[in-house]
């Protein structure tokens, strides 16, 4: 809703304080008075411990600013999963696939595929070049062979992007966490003067590729995506970034429950069990990941996000936060400064009133 006439006001710009402004004005202020009224005595402790415990959590809040990042893991039942997806962060992957027993991965990152031009890296046999790359975008297949295929995506003449005839509209991300951004990239390769082909890739806002063909059948083509060059086997996607972890996580079971006569969810619940690299042949920690009860594993939280119970799978967020330990030492600062205060002052109170 708008207030009356706001329509009106729209080129009134007015700058608002936030808190990367306000923070460090009241951290300033709480240090000057801690240094000012500083007094090393039983008197003075409670309010010293008091004002330490909230300059150390606002520290810890800006930690976690800067510091805390945000994935998700997707695995299916049954099934192990060894990487974490970044929420809103993206790459290009080429994979050579022509050897059975292993993959060789070359992921260009984000900040170079918005650079845009040719790439050139030491363990591809051939150039990319970035015609075009979104962190979001529309799309709709030409159906009718005499349309012809508009904008950044009319060069594309291999894979699934010539084959499904797909327009796209470029669309700004959205930074909410439960939005679908779908991430997008026409890549040309060349070999030396040769020319390979142009794909066109879409990044499945799931944070694995393989969902494009669950749901719909028409999409599997877009999954990875693959050619041959020189006698080798190669494959490419763009996907959510990836971090590999020296750990792979099994789901054995999930469950989900809603409140009766509803379709809210009550409790989601993912029975896993963590397989170590390290530990060969072990049956891995079982471990319960329900609403309000992560797992904590190598510095990293998983927190039950989201169920797909009929297709069996499921989904955590994945915070990895190296301050997060600062908030609780921040309150045990608190509460003792509470309690050397008010149990200084009513030690007083006791005095005086037996005297």
């Amino acid at each position: 809703e708008q207030w009356p006439g706001g329509e009106n006001l729209t080129w009134l710009k007015l700058p608002i304080p936030g808190g990367y402004l306000v923070g460090p004005l009241l951290f300033i202020n709480l240090l000057a008075a801690h240094a000012q009224r500083f007094r090393l005595t039983w008197k003075k402790a409670g309010i010293q411990s008091i004002h330490l415990g909230i300059i150390l959590l606002l520290l810890g809040q800006l930690g976690a600013q800067l510091l805390q990042v945000e994935s998700k893991m997707v695995i299916d039942k049954g099934e192990r999963a060894n990487f974490i997806s970044r929420f809103h962060e993206v790459e290009l992957a080429f994979v050579n696939v022509s050897d059975p027993t292993k993959d060789e991965v070359v992921a260009i990152p984000e900040d170079i595929l918005q650079e845009g031009g040719t790439i050139r890296h030491p363990d591809l046999p051939f150039n990319a070049h970035i015609r075009g790359f979104g962190r979001n975008c529309n799309f709709k297949f030409k159906r009718n062979p005499q349309e012809k295929v508009q904008g950044v995506a009319a060069s594309v003449d291999r894979g699934a992007g010539a084959e499904l005839r797909i327009q796209l509209e470029e669309l700004d991300e959205e930074m909410n966490p439960d939005s679908a951004n779908f991430a997008w990239a026409v890549v040309e390769l060349k070999d030396g003067r040769d020319r390979i082909g142009t794909w066109l890739t879409i990044a499945h806002p799931n944070g694995r590729n393989d969902f494009w063909k669950r749901g719909n059948d028409f999409m599997a083509p877009m999954v990875l995506q693959q050619f041959r060059h020189e006698d080798q086997l190669w494959v490419l996607e763009i996907r959510q970034k990836r971090e590999y972890l020296p750990y792979s996580i099994e789901l054995s079971e999930l469950a989900n429950e809603y409140y009766q006569g509803t379709d809210l969810p009550r409790n989601f619940l993912s029975d896993v069990r963590i397989h170590e690299e390290a530990v060969a042949n072990a049956s891995g920690r079982r471990a319960l990941i329900y609403m309000n009860h992560p797992l904590r594993h190598d510095g990293k939280t998983f927190y039950q996000y989201q169920m797909g119970q009929v297709e069996n799978y499921t989904v955590f967020q994945v915070i990895e936060n190296p301050s997060w330990l600062t908030p609780y030492a921040a309150c045990i600062l608190v509460s003792l400064g509470l309690l050397l205060q008010f149990g200084y002052h009513l030690t007083r109170f006791l005095r005086k009133a037996r005297s």
